[in-house]
């Protein structure tokens, strides 16, 4: 099930999202036109929204199915950045296996490990995923790194899949005249 959305839906779910999570104090972003909510995600988040202006990218609201939740990576970025750090493989799933594994607690770099193993612990969200892929890669999760690797925990440790939904962008690739 991939519908296409404008890029508009996205930013605004990102940002209230953020505004959630962080008490950000910025305007209402269904108050926002198209440019004042990329400049305000842009402002909340550069470093992994930085794909939205790199790229033209085309938007699909979706549900990953089991097999493509299973090869979701985290966010891209350094190989010494926290998530890369804390998942071996750079997968989600690699992720909640080391969290599980190790039996981390408290932080691991900037990552808050428990709130991960809270999220684990309660039923599964509603919440979309932001991720990206280019072309046909694996896609990464560049909103919902901490949502994502508790679910991958509930999977591990039930064995049991629950479908999570996503905002998936691909970037397009300009065509050759």
């Amino acid at each position: 099930m991939n519908e296409r959305v404008h890029q508009t839906e996205v930013v605004r779910s990102w940002l209230a999202r953020e505004r959630r999570k962080r008490d950000l104090d910025f305007r209402d972003p269904d108050e926002m036109d198209d440019w004042e909510l990329v400049g305000t995600l842009f402002s909340v988040a550069p470093f992994q929204a930085a794909f939205v202006w790199r790229y033209p990218v085309t938007w699909y609201r979706t549900e990953f199915e089991e097999t493509t939740f299973r090869r979701l990576r985290v966010i891209e970025g350094p190989r010494d950045e926290s998530w890369r750090k804390l998942s071996p493989d750079h997968t989600i799933l690699g992720a909640a296996r080391r969290i599980l594994d190790s039996n981390l607690r408290g932080r691991f770099e900037d990552v808050d490990v428990d709130h991960v193993r809270r999220l684990a612990e309660q039923s599964p969200r509603t919440e979309r995923l932001v991720c990206f892929r280019r072309g046909s890669a694996t896609p990464y999760v560049a909103d919902g790194n901490h949502y994502a690797t508790a679910s991958a925990i509930r999977l591990l440790r039930d064995g049991e899949y629950a479908p999570q939904r996503a905002y998936l962008g691909v970037r397009r690739y300009p065509s050759i005249r």
